[in-house]
């Protein structure tokens, strides 16, 4: 009976290797044609120049390509006292207090009008003759609407039934609205803002964060041939380039740079950073850039035992050992990509920053009271003029 032996070699350069114009291969491609060995020890990313000096075997696992960096802290929001509502929904309220103010002034003036010589719109003077009540100005219905839209009690003498109708249809929308607001503004509050560098390709070329890219993949392999203009081109000027991953987690992890990684390789950062520190330090994109990728093993050409792997690698695959395998690898790999969006919900003791918009805004009511008073004395100041 024949014994075998399995032997393990590593490549000195260019740990996947890629293909050279000269026709050569460097790393784990070239090891393959050279016939220095029968098969990789690890899957690899299936491409057409790839095939042309060695075998893959059957797909063994799906991946995409994806950016990971170092997660950002949680931030308070400057104006998170303005986001319960959009744009368009303060452009309306707004729009609102001028028609409602405008429209309660003229149905006031009208009424009055109307009923200028009834005795409910006269009044008993110091002498004993009748006299008019005075009129409400639009300034002071004005003040009153907005008074009420903001939850403050002001008086107002309201005359008619359709004026009682009319404002008390405004007071029940704004206690609706009102209601609404400081809800959502609490939830808002509370929920921490967590703002990222970029969430795609993007985004990081907009940026002048420079970005990994391991030395002999298949992203390795474009970003060489990469046209003018494409967004791997483009990517040239940050790009940093070498195939040391253990130097590439800890950069990634400080912030150094990003790094282009398959979603396994993304998975292993993960789980190995949370397995040591119980943290979630990297986060990574929501959008791949390159997906649909087929990850197998590699065979030198000729290779004598590639059916037969094949069809251990198959029954492997359909019955579930290798998932199997590789969740008991990673146990905490799929912790972090989760604790992105559940840390967003979490909640969280507000600090001073969050309130530092309203301060602003009542910093600035407060600046121009102080400029109109000023500017009221100044004209009412006469000068002295000595006798």
């Amino acid at each position: 009976m024949a014994e075998h032996s399995m032997i393990f070699k590593v490549p000195r350069h260019s740990y996947f290797g890629r293909v050279l114009e000269n026709g050569s291969s460097t790393g784990l491609l070239g090891m393959l044609e050279r016939k220095e060995v029968d098969m990789t020890g690890t899957v690899m990313t299936v491409s057409g120049q790839r095939m042309s000096v060695m075998h893959f075997s059957s797909p063994l696992f799906m991946d995409f390509q994806t950016l990971i960096y170092r997660k950002p802290g949680f931030e308070s929001d400057l104006l998170g006292f303005v986001k319960p509502y959009t744009l368009q929904v303060w452009l309306c309220l707004a729009s609102a207090l001028l028609v409602v103010s405008a429209g309660t002034f003229l149905t006031q003036r009208i009424w009055s009008r109307l009923l200028y010589f009834t005795s409910a719109d006269r009044s008993e003077g110091h002498d004993g003759t009748s006299t008019r009540q005075k009129e409400v100005q639009c300034g002071d219905i004005f003040q009153w609407i907005f008074a009420t839209f903001v939850g403050q009690a002001m008086e107002f003498g309201v005359r008619g039934n359709l004026m009682r109708l009319a404002t008390g249809t405004w007071m029940v929308m704004v206690l609706i609205v009102g209601i609404v607001y400081r809800s959502n503004l609490k939830a808002m509050l509370i929920a921490p803002k967590l703002r990222l560098p970029f969430d795609s390709m993007e985004e990081l070329v907009e940026t002048d964060i420079p970005c990994l890219v391991l030395e002999g993949s298949m992203i390795h392999q474009l970003f060489l041939s990469a046209e003018a203009g494409s967004l791997l081109y483009r990517l040239r000027k940050q790009a940093v380039v070498h195939n040391d991953i253990p130097r590439a987690m800890e950069a990634t992890k400080m912030g150094q740079h990003a790094t282009i990684s398959s979603r396994l390789g993304a998975e292993t950062a993960f789980s190995y950073f949370f397995t040591l520190s119980k943290t979630c330090p990297l986060y990574m994109t929501s959008k791949p850039f390159f997906s649909a990728t087929s990850l197998s093993v590699g065979y030198r050409k000729g290779f004598p035992l590639r059916r037969k792997m094949d069809q251990i690698f198959r029954h492997l695959r359909d019955t579930g050992i290798l998932g199997h395998l590789y969740e008991r690898e990673l146990p905490n790999a799929t912790k972090c990509s989760r604790r992105l969006s559940l840390e967003s919900d979490t909640r969280r003791a507000l600090d001073l920053g969050d309130f530092f918009g309203v301060l602003c805004v009542y910093g600035g009511g407060v600046a121009v009271a102080s400029l109109v008073l000023l500017l009221e004395i100044l004209s009412r100041c006469r000068p002295f003029v000595p006798r």
